[in-house]
C-alpha cells in the first residue's frame, strides 16, 4: 500500500513538473506588449505555454481594437474584427475564423479564472503583425491603423450624412452637367449669338446691290463686323464662363467643407473644455482653485458656442448657395464629392509657362482679337470718313493696345504670385504632416501615462484634440491647394481683362 502511494506521488510530482515546465507566467515587469508602439497594461497575466505567448482573452481583444462576447452555453469565445469573425472553443479548442476551420498551435488554458488564447495565431488571424524583441522582452503588434484613437474627420462626417435622409450625393462631373444647365449666363450668350445671326443675316439682306461707298451702307456694314466679332468670340467666352462654374462650383465645396471641419473640432473642443470646468467645479468646491479660474473656463465655452452658433448659419448659407447653383430646393442638402488631394506639380519650365500664357490664354486672345479688329477697321475707313471718324480710329487701336499690353502684365503677376503660393501650400503640407506624426508622438507618451497612472483621461482627450486640429489643418491646406492650381492652370480666371 506504502508503495502504491509513494509511486502515486512520484507521477503526481512528476506531472506538476511538467506542467510548471509548459506553462509558466512571465514576471509582468519583464515582458510588455506594445500595440502600435502604445504599451498595452493587462489585467491577466502573461504566460508561456510550451514556448507560445498566451494572454488573457479579453485583455488581447481590448488591446487590439476587436469587439468580444463570452457564448456561455457553448463555451465559444467569439471576437470580431472588420469583416472578420474568430471563434474559439475552450472546451475542443476547435477555431473557426469566418465559415474557415484553423489549427491552433498550443490549446486555450485557463489559470486563476482567466482564460488564455495564444497571442500571435490571434493577432495573424485578424491580419494583425507581431514581433518579438527578446533583448527588450518586449512584444509589438502592429494593427495598420492610426496609432492613436481619434476620430476619422472623413468616417466622423459620414455617420452624421448617413442620419440625414435629405443628402443627395453626386460626382463633381455630375454636379458640373447639372450647374451648367442651369447657368443663365450661357443661356443669354447663346440666344445673344442667335439674335446677332438673325440681326447679321438681315442687314446683309438690306444692302444687297446697294452702293457700298455710300456713308450710311458703310456704317451698316461696320455694325455687321462688330456682330460678327461677337459670333467668332463665342467659344472663348462659352470656355470662360464654364470654367467660372467650375471655380463657382470649387469654392462652394471647399467652403462647406471648412466650415464643416471648423463646426466639428469645435464641437469637440467644448466637449472637452466642459469636462475640464466639471474637474475646476470639483476643486473649487474644495478650495483649490479660485473661483476667477472657473469663470474663465466658462467664459471660454460661450464665446466658443457663440462661435459654433455663427458658423451654423454660416453653413446654411454656403450649403443654399450650392444648391442654388445646382437648382436643388432649401431642404435637400447636397454633398458633392471632389478630390481635394494634393498632387505635387512636375517640374515645369515656368518662364516658358508664363511665356506661353502672356500669348495663348484666353483672355489674351480676346485682347489680340480686339486689337486686330480695331487695326481692321481703321485700314478699311473709306474717303468718306471724316478726321474725327480717323482720329477715334488710331485712338481704339492705342486703347486696344493697351490694354493687351496691362493683360500680358497682369497675366505674368497673377502666374508668379499663383506659383509662389502653390508651393508654399505643398510646403505647409509637408510642414503639418510632420507636425501631426510629432502630436501623435505626444499623445503616445500621455496615454502610456495615462495607463500606468501617470495621467489624466483628460490629458489624453487633449492630445487627442491636438491631433486633430492639425487633420483639420491638413485639409484646409488641401482644398486652398485645390483652388490656387485650378485658378494657376487658368489664368483668365484670375484676370481683370478677362472680359471687357
Amino acid at each position: 500500500m506504502k508503495k502504491n502511494m509513494k509511486k502515486c506521488l512520484v507521477v503526481s510530482m512528476s506531472c506538476a513538473i511538467l506542467m510548471s515546465n509548459s506553462v509558466y507566467a512571465y514576471n509582468k515587469k519583464s515582458v510588455t506588449i506594445s500595440v502600435n508602439n502604445v504599451i498595452q497594461p493587462t489585467v491577466s497575466s502573461i504566460i508561456n505555454k510550451e514556448g507560445y505567448t498566451l494572454v488573457g482573452f479579453r485583455d488581447l481583444f481590448s488591446m487590439v481594437g476587436a469587439s468580444v462576447e463570452w457564448d456561455s452555453k457553448k463555451r465559444d469565445i467569439i471576437a470580431r474584427k472588420y469583416d472578420k469573425i474568430l471563434t474559439i472553443n475552450v472546451d475542443t479548442n476547435n477555431v473557426k475564423l469566418n465559415d474557415k476551420y484553423l489549427e491552433m498551435p498550443v490549446g486555450v488554458e485557463i489559470v486563476d479564472n482567466y482564460t488564455y488564447v495564444p497571442l500571435r495565431f490571434v493577432c495573424e488571424a485578424f491580419g494583425l503583425k507581431v514581433d518579438w524583441n527578446s533583448e527588450k522582452q518586449k512584444i509589438f503588434i502592429e494593427t495598420n491603423e492610426e496609432d492613436y484613437q481619434v476620430l476619422n474627420l472623413e468616417e466622423e462626417k459620414q455617420k452624421k450624412e448617413k442620419t440625414d435622409i435629405n443628402v443627395k450625393e453626386m460626382t463633381f462631373d455630375e454636379a458640373f452637367k447639372i450647374a451648367k444647365s442651369k447657368n443663365s449666363s450661357l443661356k443669354n450668350l447663346e440666344d445673344n449669338i442667335s439674335y446677332t445671326k438673325d440681326v447679321v443675316y438681315n442687314l446683309n439682306k438690306s444692302i444687297e446691290e446697294e452702293n457700298i461707298f455710300d456713308p450710311a451702307i458703310e456704317q451698316i456694314l461696320r455694325n455687321i463686323n462688330a456682330l460678327n466679332s461677337q459670333v467668332e468670340d463665342k467659344e472663348i467666352n462659352e470656355k470662360l464662363i464654364e470654367d467660372g462654374i467650375k471655380l463657382s462650383l470649387i469654392t462652394s465645396i471647399n467652403s462647406i467643407k471648412v466650415t464643416k471641419l471648423n463646426i466639428d473640432f469645435l464641437e469637440k473642443s467644448i466637449e472637452l473644455e466642459e469636462k475640464n470646468r466639471d474637474a475646476l467645479d470639483l476643486k473649487y468646491n474644495y478650495g483649490l482653485v479660485a473661483e476667477n479660474d472657473t469663470q474663465k473656463v466658462r467664459d471660454s465655452i460661450l464665446d466658443k458656442k457663440r462661435n459654433l452658433e455663427n458658423l451654423k448659419s454660416t453653413l446654411e448659407t454656403q450649403q443654399i448657395a450650392l444648391n442654388n447653383l445646382l437648382g436643388e430646393s432649401k431642404d435637400v442638402n447636397v454633398k458633392v464629392n471632389f478630390d481635394d488631394n494634393i498632387k505635387v506639380m512636375d517640374k515645369i519650365d515656368f518662364e516658358a509657362y508664363v511665356t506661353r500664357a502672356k500669348e495663348g490664354d484666353l483672355s489674351i486672345q480676346l485682347l489680340k482679337k480686339n486689337l486686330k479688329r480695331a487695326e481692321e477697321k481703321r485700314r478699311n475707313y473709306s474717303h468718306t470718313s471724316n478726321d474725327e471718324d480717323k482720329t477715334k480710329g488710331d485712338n481704339d487701336i492705342n486703347v486696344a493696345s493697351r490694354r493687351l499690353s496691362d493683360g500680358q502684365i497682369d497675366i505674368e503677376n497673377k502666374l508668379r504670385n499663383s506659383y509662389d503660393n502653390l508651393l508654399k501650400i505643398q510646403a505647409r503640407d509637408k510642414s503639418l504632416k510632420a507636425e501631426k506624426e510629432q502630436a501623435k508622438e505626444e499623445y503616445n507618451k500621455v496615454y502610456t501615462n495615462y495607463t500606468s497612472g501617470n495621467a489624466t483621461k483628460n490629458q489624453v482627450e487633449a492630445a487627442k484634440l491636438a491631433i486633430l486640429n492639425i487633420e483639420k489643418q491638413i485639409e484646409e491646406n488641401k482644398m486652398s491647394y485645390a483652388l490656387a492650381l485650378y485658378t494657376f492652370e487658368r489664368p483668365y480666371l484670375s484676370s481683370n481683362f478677362a472680359i471687357e
